[in-house]
């Protein structure tokens, strides 16, 4: 697990399996949308990152997600909708681990799916 942000009944996840990078947003366990890299990720030191940009500035908008590894596209496409308002406040933004209630089916039995490697620094930015 590199990172989740809400829990099962909504929220979204980044998380490394059997070498692959996966990316999943689950609306409300209505829609999941998931992500995941072709190729395996080459081990070793790597600079993640993922892009995530609304389609347009209203509630329940498309979001167009975009991961890279070390400035190479590995994965991608478009969340269908997004969450109208916001996911649980009752869960909260794990990193390297998913503490709570797991966001994706695929975690629910490895729970807390904690990663194997090191994270040597996380940062979240917001565009203007």
């Amino acid at each position: 697990m590199l990172y989740a942000l809400g829990s099962f009944s909504g929220g979204m996840t980044v998380d490394m399996k059997d070498g692959k990078i996966n990316y999943e947003y689950d609306l409300f366990e209505i829609e999941r949308t998931r992500f995941t890299s072709d190729a395996k990720i080459p081990v070793g030191p790597a600079i993640i990152e993922v892009s995530s940009r609304l389609a347009a500035a209203k509630p329940a908008s498309p979001m167009d997600i975009t991961i890279k590894v070390n400035g190479k596209r590995v994965a991608g496409g478009q969340v269908p909708m997004t969450a109208p308002f916001a996911f649980t406040a009752n869960d909260c933004l794990d990193l390297d681990s998913d503490l709570g209630s797991p966001v994706s089916l695929d975690d629910y039995d490895d729970a807390p799916y904690p990663f194997n490697g090191t994270l040597k620094v996380t940062t979240i930015k917001y565009p203007d």
